[in-house]
């Protein structure tokens, strides 16, 4: 009997390390297709937020990771990947664009920046335009740029000063930042 207990107890080992071997090699050959793919010529978008951003990571930059909505926009000439999140008192939301445009096309687009750096990239902080409060930071990447923007949800008794909408947005972008490939 201890014989064949054994015996089981070795086939069991020599499965799974043939099972982790496979599993592994299956893993390290494959890619990921992206949500969207245009014809444009510019590189594909390698980085998707709803994919490749930890709940942990959002946890940390105290969001909700369940309250996660994702879209794509891709007209042909480019791609953006996006998901959007909420604070568990939804005072906040946020939205995480990952996108083939370039960071100087951002530069362009984008009037009232600062430029700074986020982990290493070059990024752009910015105020953006429109009825929202709302604050970004647009970093550059290998296939285009990753933009990190927060709204401020308007309430009756506390909306902050335009010079306080972007208090603590860079922290946030540093944290999604760690995702991008090649990153920490």
């Amino acid at each position: 009997m201890l014989v064949l207990v054994s015996v089981l107890a070795g086939c069991a080992a020599d499965t799974e390390s043939v099972d982790a071997t496979a599993s592994s090699e299956s893993a390290a050959s494959t890619t990921r297709v992206p949500r969207a793919v245009d014809d444009s010529g510019r590189p594909q978008v390698s980085f998707d937020p709803c994919l490749d951003i930890p709940d942990e990571a959002l946890v940390e930059a105290d969001y909700d990771p369940e309250s996660e909505d994702s879209s794509v926009y891709s007209p042909g000439t480019h791609t953006f990947l996006s998901c959007s999140y909420n604070t568990a008192e939804r005072r906040y939301g946020l939205n995480v664009m990952s996108g083939n445009i370039t960071f100087a096309e951002e530069q362009e687009r984008t009037e009232d920046s600062t430029p700074i750096e986020i982990d290493g990239h070059r990024a752009l902080r910015k105020i953006l335009p429109g009825d929202q409060i709302s604050c970004a930071v647009s970093i550059e990447t290998d296939y285009g740029i990753l933009i990190v923007s927060r709204v401020i949800q308007r309430t009756s008794t506390e909306t902050p000063p335009r010079s306080q909408w972007c208090d603590g947005i860079e922290e946030t972008a540093s944290i999604m930042a760690r995702y991008l490939p090649g990153g920490e």
